[in-house]
């Protein structure tokens, strides 16, 4: 079950709308979520922007969950790009639409449903 960013985003934060939703599925399904080095760099853009501490927010990510680094080559990124181009995905979700290669994603974007992934909604756990 892959996580993308902003599962990591709900848990970390001191607030956040799908902060419950993201404690309860990390609670049940603990053991089988992982996540890609890419979720970390979008973690560290995030804390950038924000004006937040990139290595807190990298090292409390990476020690909820198994960080992986899927080599998805040249046809990974040529995939990522098709999924821009016809879903209209962010770079960042395209990427993790093919890390996540075609198992569970944990997220709130309904982006990731019309890709036809198998979503783990994030928003609907209450």
């Amino acid at each position: 079950m892959y996580a993308e960013t902003d599962f990591f985003l709900a848990l970390l934060k001191q607030e956040d709308w799908l902060k419950n939703n993201a404690e309860k599925i990390y609670r049940e399904h603990k053991d089988e979520i992982w996540t890609s080095t890419h979720t970390l760099t979008e973690l560290m853009l995030l804390a950038y922007r924000d004006g937040k501490d990139p290595l807190e927010i990298v090292e409390r990510a990476s020690s909820l969950v198994e960080v992986r680094e899927p080599q998805i080559g040249v046809a990974g990124y040529l995939s990522a790009c098709y999924v821009m181009k016809k879903y209209g995905a962010t770079p960042f979700d395209a990427l993790h639409a093919v890390y996540c290669g075609g198992g569970e994603i944990i997220s709130s974007d309904k982006k990731y449903d019309s890709i036809g992934l198998k979503r783990v909604k994030l928003e609907e756990r209450e």
